[in-house]
């Protein structure tokens, strides 16, 4: 846990470190449907001026590198692709649908305002009676749901969980477009895809599981990055209108700011309190969340780490929010780069509207 000798740092001082991992991750899985949407494609989805369409697809590619994104068929509801995640994450291990006693669903989307969104995974898995629960917090909330599993499993108010995610991008994204000038506040909505991930975890029995748990959210950027549009829906007596609403330039400043500071300090903090004099050759991975492949290129090479360590989908299913790290482990895993038993560590990163940052270090 945290200790006085991080009290000096910007955004290290309630780190949870876990020499003796208490809980580990034993799968892991992603739903990507197979429709991809170019961005040819997507500008003729757009009702925008003739020589606005016509620009989309460089604009897009030139901004953040996006080439496709995964897209749902009509219909789909982020509990669908949760659901089909977490079957996929039950059929990896040793453990069944019966063994689970808290299921979590962590997500930006949800089915419906009330009731939770895990409630109707709950009943599409099948599962009677469970304690099941949302937890929500942008882009970031399958790692704040890592950190409630954790503790929960710690203290003994769970065993084995299943968390899960469901995101659909696809449906939030506003498609009017009158002029260049919006482009600064819907671009980031052309970028959003669909994908569902889930993971297991349990105590546990060795060294491997969750080292490190370290999040935080800066609230006075929370009007940067918001769904709906419309901040003041609720003061009007209006309904939800669900469009997606980014500033990109000034959520990208803010994010390139605390994302190099943090690892910067990262690289101190783990040189003075764990003597790892180079943090960086002893991890694997760093997952960070899949925001843009030019965003993510940009701070890796400001910082000088090496791109093969940082794995980057987002030019080719899009932004998913907050399946994008849990999406990129399971493929790493599935592709045999990475590996339960391994000893390997890797770093999941997340930078989340709200403004949330922070990491989760496991080791495998």
């Amino acid at each position: 846990m945290a200790s006085p000798a991080l009290q000096s740092y910007t955004y290290f001082r309630n780190l949870q470190r876990y020499p003796e991992p208490a809980t580990k991750i034993v799968s892991l899985a992603s739903e990507i449907p197979e429709k991809r949407v170019d961005n040819e494609t997507l500008a003729r989805l757009i009702e925008a001026p003739p020589e606005l369409k016509a620009m989309l697809p460089t604009l897009i590619y030139r901004t953040t590198k996006c080439r496709t994104r995964a897209y749902s068929e009509p219909g789909t509801c982020p509990s669908d692709l949760a659901v089909a995640a977490a079957r996929k994450a039950l059929d990896r291990c040793h453990l069944t649908l019966a063994d689970i006693d808290t299921l979590i669903f962590s997500s930006t989307d949800m089915d419906m305002l009330e009731p939770a969104t895990a409630n109707i995974v709950q009943k599409k898995l099948g599962v009677e009676m469970i304690n099941s629960f949302d937890i929500t917090n942008a882009c970031n909330s399958v790692l704040q749901a890592i950190n409630v599993a954790n503790s929960m499993i710690m203290t003994g108010a769970a065993r084995n969980v299943l968390l899960c995610s469901g995101e659909i991008g696809s449906y939030v994204g506003n498609r009017q477009i009158s002029s260049l000038d919006e482009l600064d506040v819907k671009m980031g909505g052309l970028t959003l895809g669909d994908a569902g991930a889930a993971m297991i975890l349990t105590a546990s029995d060795g060294d491997e599981g969750l080292l490190e748990i370290n999040l935080m959210n800066l609230g006075e950027h929370w009007e940067q990055c918001h769904t709906p549009q419309a901040t003041d829906w609720r003061q009007t007596g209006g309904i939800i209108h669900g469009w997606f609403y980014l500033d990109m330039p000034k959520l990208a400043k803010v994010a390139k700011l605390h994302t190099e500071s943090y690892f910067r300090e990262y690289a101190t903090m783990r040189l003075l309190v764990e003597y790892e004099p180079f943090f960086y050759n002893n991890i694997a991975r760093i997952i960070p969340h899949q925001i843009s492949r030019k965003f993510i290129e940009d701070i890796v090479n400001e910082l000088g780490y090496d791109l093969a360590k940082i794995p980057i989908v987002a030019d080719l299913f899009g932004n998913t929010a907050s399946t994008s790290t849990p999406l990129v482990l399971s493929k790493l895993i599935e592709e045999g780069e990475l590996s339960f038993g391994s000893g390997q560590e890797v770093m999941l990163y997340g930078a989340a509207s709200g403004f949330g940052i922070g990491h989760v270090r496991i080791r495998l």
